[in-house]
């Protein structure tokens, strides 16, 4: 097994702590750019200026320090639904009773066991990061981060506090309705532009299937061949085995043929095909790119979730019922080929997408319009902080109301005992 092989399976197999330890420790090696020569050069120079840094903080919080060195406004990219982390920096609200962790296979409506692993899971998560995770990117800040006027920078935890924008890729049709304060943007599907014409051989191709096509394609992450082959063949045998004409993101190795209904290809235009009204299913790993551009098209799905957050993307499809999960470990030609005719013969995961669609393209403004005018809004008003919260200023004592319920606490305890004294005195007085 080649080592790009092993690292697929090795993220297969996580469970939730080695997922949340891979990714930051995915943040460390990320550093390891700031060594090359054209980034020292890009950190120490004073010939160019921004009127704003857009970063993308995800394993590599330390390059919010760019604000500061440019003495420019700081706008946060997330590029999936809102972690607890970046929540608890900007202080939205992130309640463990039913905001799900995006590591979790669970959605908002939680039972008892599943609100306790979410909090479990959740403060877990904070702890980590708190004295674990940021002390090594405080260390990579201050180690490659040094440039003239560094010695007045805010510590890194008050920077992530204060940016002044956070655009994040999500909407209520694809992710979860939660709470958002002023500055915090959903501009999820930002990038989804209008479908653009096929090209002859696949125009051709998908329009002579007489019961329709299927597109499958597991993103750019999850190359096929690095598989074992028993899956495999069960991927295969079953595509094979179905009336529909089959569109494969995959480059044969040569050692497997397919059948005439399968058509393959490194790369295909993903959002024009399922543009095409004769695409009728989507198999997908559950990215939420994809999920985005699925929801927009109107195509019910079947997915086989990996890791990360594809479990939760497509954990929240089913619960709102336009697409079936396929379990990778228990995977068999039955099971999922069950579940490719399921969805293509019930109409109600193609009606339950169709709603989802309507509301996901019911919006004022398209996705990346509304992150351009944001983006000029803190341009125009040099920053934005009064979009955020003063919540931002109070320690974790004062924002969760310890220093209250204790007072209370030592009130009630007080009065109980007070309360004690005086029935135990008259009683004494009785006897």
């Amino acid at each position: 097994m080649t080592n790009e092989e092993r690292n697929v399976m090795e993220m297969v197999n996580m469970n939730f702590v080695t997922s949340a330890l891979s990714v930051w420790e995915v943040g460390v090696k990320f550093s390891k750019i700031l060594t090359h020569k054209a980034m020292v050069d890009f950190l120490q120079t004073n010939s160019v200026s921004f009127d704003l840094v857009i970063i993308e903080t995800c394993c590599q919080e330390y390059t919010v320090a760019l604000g500061h060195k440019f003495n420019a406004p700081v706008i946060n990219l997330v590029p999936t639904m809102l972690w607890s982390s970046i929540s608890k920096w900007i202080h939205v609200p992130s309640t463990f009773s039913y905001i799900p962790n995006v590591l979790l296979e669970i959605t908002s409506d939680m039972s008892f066991t599943q609100r306790l692993k979410n909090t479990i899971t959740g403060v877990l998560q904070l702890y980590i990061e708190n004295y674990l995770y940021l002390p090594k990117m405080k260390e990579v800040m201050d180690t490659h981060f040094i440039y003239k006027g560094w010695e007045s920078r805010p510590s890194l935890e008050d920077m992530l506090n204060n940016v002044s924008l956070t655009l994040v890729n999500s909407h209520h049709a694809v992710g979860v309705s939660r709470p958002y304060l002023p500055g915090v943007i959903d501009v999820g599907g930002m990038h989804i532009k209008e479908s653009n014409s096929l090209s002859e051989d696949l125009q051709t191709f998908i329009e002579s299937a007489e019961h329709g096509v299927i597109y499958f394609s597991f993103g750019s992450l999850i190359n096929l061949n690095h598989l074992p082959k028993e899956k495999l063949n069960v991927f295969f045998g079953t595509i094979e085995k179905l009336k529909q004409k089959v569109i494969l993101k995959w480059i044969p190795d040569g050692s497997i043929k397919l059948s005439q209904n399968v058509l393959t290809g490194s790369w295909f235009p993903q959002s024009d095909i399922l543009a095409h009204p004769n695409v009728r299913l989507f198999i997908t790993h559950g990215g939420l790119h994809s999920l985005e551009e699925t929801v927009y098209y109107a195509k019910p799905v079947v997915a086989v979730p990996f890791f990360g957050d594809q479990h939760l993307n497509m954990k929240l499809v089913e619960t709102k019922g336009y697409g079936k999960v396929v379990d990778y470990f228990e995977i068999t030609e039955e099971s999922f080929g069950n579940a490719i005719k399921e969805v293509l013969s019930d109409p109600t995961f193609k009606k339950n997408v169709e709603i989802q669609s309507r509301v996901y393209r019911d919006q004022p403004m398209k996705p990346l319009q509304r992150a351009v005018y944001w983006v000029e809004y803190v341009i125009r008003n040099g920053g934005a902080g009064h979009l955020k919260s003063d919540s931002v200023e109070l320690n974790d004592m004062q924002y969760f109301l310890f220093d209250i319920v204790f007072i209370l606490l030592i009130l009630i305890v007080c009065i109980v005992w007070s309360c004690y004294l005086i029935v135990v005195r008259n009683a004494s007085k009785l006897l």
